[in-house]
């Protein structure tokens, strides 16, 4: 068992402890979201953000932040495994995938200090630096790099009960997230940005990563983590089923943001090529315009390979880590804590 260190982040909270009463009042993180919003809504009154969605799609990417890190789910999170598996698919995908799904790009280099846009909008080693975090095979291996460090139990259960070193986990989980979806939502067609291909085998390898790890969480028959009973672990049930059923989220719910982020890439897709294929029809150049169909077929033909990886992986998982000669254990046997 672990020792509650004096920095231990969240405290210990009673397994009775209402939820309502566990707000994580952070006043660096609401003035950062605050400044977020007015930089981008600065920037939106000059013309660049015409749709109403967009904006609708930013703003909900920074509520699902204030609901990671400042409602009761932050606090919740360090005495349940499960809610801090939600809180995890707020802070790497939900947030990160709404936010550049508003391509807020234009908005927020606009809205910041004229002195500021220039920084970021030059040249320079910070531009190079960023343009090799954004291909695509680094920006996936650092996404799941990310998630799956933290969930080896040493690492977890010591940024659970230290607060600088939970501040560093969450930071990592939103910068590779917000990379991530940077490169999957990038408006640039190739060359200038990642192609079909390329998002479709990112959405691929992260949805894997995803099955995998919720897969090995929900079959797996002894606890892992220790550090939720150190601080108090809620809601009268076994760690066993409370590791199992954050694995369910991982495994479930996580993996559909994925699939809904391919959707929308192929659909974007889709929409440009009609576009595209409309404006050489009207000069004339019906030959080229011949090569649409083609091109929604090998789309819709990544996407079916994708799900088909998606199945194959879960049934392989099932079979290795659940043998059939095993009795299914979701929290039926070990201790209930509290």
């Amino acid at each position: 068992m672990l020792s509650t260190p004096a920095l231990a982040h969240g405290g210990h909270v009673h397994a009775d402890a209402s939820p309502w009463t566990l707000w994580q009042l952070s006043p660096e993180i609401i003035v950062g979201l605050v400044v977020v919003a007015l930089i981008y809504w600065k920037g939106s009154r000059h013309g660049l953000v015409a749709e109403r969605w967009r904006l609708v799609a930013f703003n909900g990417g920074l509520l699902a932040l204030f609901v990671a890190l400042i409602s009761p789910v932050e606090r919740l999170a360090d005495h349940i495994f499960a809610v801090h598996q939600v809180e995890h698919m707020l802070l790497r995908t939900v947030a990160p995938m709404l936010i550049f799904l508003a391509r807020p790009q234009a908005a927020l280099v606009r809205g910041l200090p004229r002195g500021v846009s220039r920084f970021f909008a030059g040249s320079g080693p910070l531009r190079g630096l960023v343009e090799f975090l954004r291909i695509p095979f680094v920006a996936t291996v650092l996404f799941l790099a990310a998630s799956l460090f933290w969930m080896l139990p040493h690492w977890h259960d010591l940024a659970i009960l230290d607060e600088p070193i939970h501040y560093m986990w969450h930071i990592s989980l939103l910068v590779t997230g917000l990379n991530f979806f940077s490169v999957i939502f990038d408006r640039r067609a190739a060359p200038q940005g990642p192609g079909l291909g390329a998002r479709l085998a990112m959405f691929v390898f992260a949805a894997l990563g995803n099955i995998v790890l919720g897969a090995f969480l929900t079959f797996k028959t002894i606890p892992l983590y220790d550090a939720y009973l150190a601080l108090g672990h809620m809601w009268h049930v076994s760690m066993l089923t409370d590791e199992q059923t954050g694995g369910i989220i991982m495994w479930i719910p996580g993996t559909m943001m994925f699939a809904i982020s391919a959707l929308v890439v192929i659909h974007r897709w889709g929409s440009e090529e009609e576009r595209l294929v409309s404006r050489r029809m009207r000069t004339g150049r019906e030959l080229t315009a011949e090569r649409g169909p083609a091109n929604r077929a090998l789309a819709i033909g990544l996407a079916g390979f994708a799900l088909l990886m998606l199945a194959v992986t879960v049934s392989v998982v099932a079979v290795i880590d659940h043998p059939h000669d095993k009795a299914r254990d979701f929290g039926l046997s070990g201790k209930i804590p509290g």
